[in-house]
């Protein structure tokens, strides 16, 4: 086994970096990259996330605003006919593991699949939800890459939402078109982030009145113990139905908006482009 000379925060670097410089160019506008500490991670899921207000998915309050989510693990490179993975590529491949080990109340290692499920919970509304990885293991091929604007081309990406079963390991080439994913195997298609980029950015916009009811539908499941944010949610539901149809939309939207505001704290932005 061979392992990269980089860490994975070097990785998630410059793979966000690239990614943000990418849309900066092609849609004039800088994201921000939202990187969660390693307790908010092991709850949420994801370690990067970005709100793209092209997309036709609504901002998850819960989710730091985000609507575009990543989780990056480094893969090591499989060298002998030994290796456990050989038989599925007969060639040297490159691997990470899905489950993070740690220790159950007797002190054993155990495959720890929380991260998983909450990548799964977020794939299983229709986000855009990704493992990213390495397909080289020199950071030297990392800087070069970056410094010629085809990073991007070199991240594979697993998209979580094509992915029916629950693995330990997912293997790979630097040219394989599929991910294999073990110990059941199942096939998965290898995406690039520049890859991704082009097609999301042909996704068909939402409307507003859509987004509106996507959002309302999330905070509705959300906190539920929680007696004025049943209530506040109740008011925006039942209301507006005395003004003109047209302007129902806009004024939901601005109901949602103040109701994000007071009890999350954030505020929530959708492009005009989205009407």
């Amino acid at each position: 086994m061979i392992e990269p000379n980089f860490s994975e925060s070097q990785l998630q670097q410059a793979a966000n970096a690239a990614f943000i410089m990418i849309n900066g160019k092609s849609h004039n506008k800088w994201l921000f990259a939202h990187i969660l500490s390693l307790s908010d991670e092991f709850f949420l899921g994801w370690d990067s996330a970005f709100y793209l207000d092209w997309l036709p998915y609504p901002a998850l309050p819960d989710h730091a605003g985000c609507n575009f989510f990543l989780q990056y693990k480094l893969s090591n490179q499989y060298t002998s006919p030994g290796a456990a993975e050989w038989i599925h590529w007969k060639q040297e491949y490159l691997r990470f593991k899905i489950p993070h080990s740690a220790k159950d109340v007797s002190g054993k290692y155990i495959d720890d699949y929380h991260q998983w499920d909450s990548l799964k919970a977020l794939a299983g509304k229709g986000y855009p939800t990704y493992y990213g990885t390495n397909a080289t293991l020199f950071k030297s091929e990392l800087e070069l890459a970056y410094q010629a604007d085809t990073l991007l081309k070199y991240v594979p990406l697993l998209d979580v939402r094509t992915v029916s079963g629950i693995h330990k390991h997912v293997t790979f080439t630097p040219t394989s078109a599929n991910f294999k994913l073990h110990s059941d195997v199942e096939e998965s298609p290898v995406f690039t982030l520049s890859a991704v980029i082009e097609s999301l950015a042909q996704v068909q916009q939402t409307s507003i009145a859509e987004a509106n009811e996507r959002l309302l539908s999330e905070l509705s499941e959300m906190n539920q113990n929680d007696v004025h944010w049943k209530t506040d949610i109740a008011r925006i539901q039942q209301s507006f139905s005395q003004l003109p149809r047209r302007a129902i939309p806009w004024a939901k939207h601005q109901a949602l908006r103040a109701f994000v505001r007071k009890h999350i704290g954030a505020t929530m932005y959708w492009s005009s482009q989205n009407v």
